[in-house]
């Protein structure tokens, strides 16, 4: 359904692909690549190579566009997509704001019934800091979105002046696929393989991933078929070299195989490769958020980083609840799956699971709807 909505972005991190994908005109494009790709509260190490890298002189130019894009449309209204960064970018430009809290959700540190254990509880009382609900809270922001109903009812429930409102999951949308199967009949295992999609970064995750789908092949039955879904930023030739370093033979451009075993590197139809798998190995954020939304397991392992840590692992984990299981090491993977397959409740677990922490399909769509219903409307008191 098209609304009617006119709409630019401003791309933060990156180049803006996806909104090119889309046919959505860009505000400005600035190519300006930050050391930790967009990943510097991982750590004080990563920001500090940020701010050497010109972070500081590149918030500084996406302000100023911004400034100029509202004294251009003094009517319009600026989304906020992600973390404190766009959020104060958007309190900075002096107009209507929304945010769209996609980064942050109270299940990194309690669940329905309260606190997990080895967490803390956050400064405030929330995983969103006083200072990022002081922004939440202005007379400008006309609506915050949250990514689950928990975070939705915490925040109302204790925070008085918020508005919050949970509209699904947007992450969920666009995985219906088209029905690929990829060669891999009904009754044959597939797992997927997500090893992230930034450079360099995501070629140490695949070699690691590599070693866990080789101990995965010792506790499946034959033949196991793995769909790695790859992103346009990685060179597949590199994939390939390291593909055949373990022992794997190439059969054409994308194909691999062993004994019991095939291997295909899967550029697009990512949402097939999601809904064909049974399982996924992964060291990877978003990807592995929609996989475990789909109601499948993921088996993480954390790695060095600057977005994968054991750091960031762990939090997912917290996130994403029985959806993940983490493990320390790449042999750990036999008795994961030797768990999952004896436990004859876990996948019916997982559709909850599923549901209450990533939700279903059509996010955007109420988003954007209610975005339309308020954006002539007045910002709240």
């Amino acid at each position: 359904m098209q609304l009617g909505i006119a709409t630019e972005a401003l791309p933060l991190v990156g180049s803006g692909f996806s909104y090119h994908n889309l046919a959505i005109p860009l505000v400005a494009q600035l190519q300006q690549a930050l050391p930790s790709g967009g990943f510097s509260r991982m750590s004080a190490h990563e920001l500090w190579r940020d701010v050497r890298g010109g972070l500081l002189s590149l918030t500084g130019k996406q302000w100023q566009i911004i400034q100029n894009w509202v004294r251009a449309n003094p009517e319009g209204l600026v989304l906020a997509v992600g973390d404190i960064v766009p959020l104060l970018l958007a309190w900075l430009s002096g107009a209507r704001y929304a945010f769209v809290a996609t980064a942050k959700s109270e299940y990194y540190w309690r669940d329905r019934q309260g606190k997990l254990r080895h967490t803390t509880v956050p400064i405030g009382g929330s995983i969103f800091y006083p200072w990022e609900r002081w922004l939440m809270a202005r007379r400008r922001c006309v609506l915050n979105l949250v990514r689950d109903q928990l975070t939705a009812d915490h925040l109302t429930s204790n925070y008085k002046g918020l508005v919050v409102e949970y509209l699904g999951n947007p992450m969920m949308d666009g995985l219906t696929g088209t029905g690929k199967d990829f060669g891999i009949g009904a009754e044959q295992w597939a797992i997927a393989i997500l090893p992230g999609s930034r450079p360099p970064e995501a070629y140490h995750n695949w070699q690691t991933l590599l070693v866990c789908a080789q101990v995965a092949l010792r506790v499946l039955p034959e033949p196991v078929h793995f769909l790695a879904a790859i992103a346009p930023s990685l060179d597949t030739e590199i994939l390939a070299k390291h593909l055949v370093q373990k022992g794997w033979v190439r059969r054409d451009a994308t194909t691999f195989v062993q004994p019991q075993a095939q291997l295909q590197i899967i550029t697009e139809h990512f949402a097939d490769c999601l809904q064909r798998s049974h399982l996924a190995l992964a060291m990877a954020g978003t990807a592995t958020e929609q996989m475990v939304g789909l109601g499948k397991p993921v088996i993480a392992i954390a790695g060095n980083g600057p977005q994968f840590t054991r750091k960031f692992a762990l939090e997912q984990s917290y996130l994403l609840g029985i959806g993940v299981n983490l493990i320390a090491k790449p042999a750990e993977t036999a008795e994961v799956i030797q768990r999952i397959l004896e436990d004859g409740d876990y996948f019916q677990m997982l559709i909850k699971n599923a549901q209450e922490r990533m939700g279903s399909a059509g996010a955007s769509q109420q988003i954007a709807m209610r975005l339309q219903q308020i954006g002539k409307g007045k910002a709240h008191d």
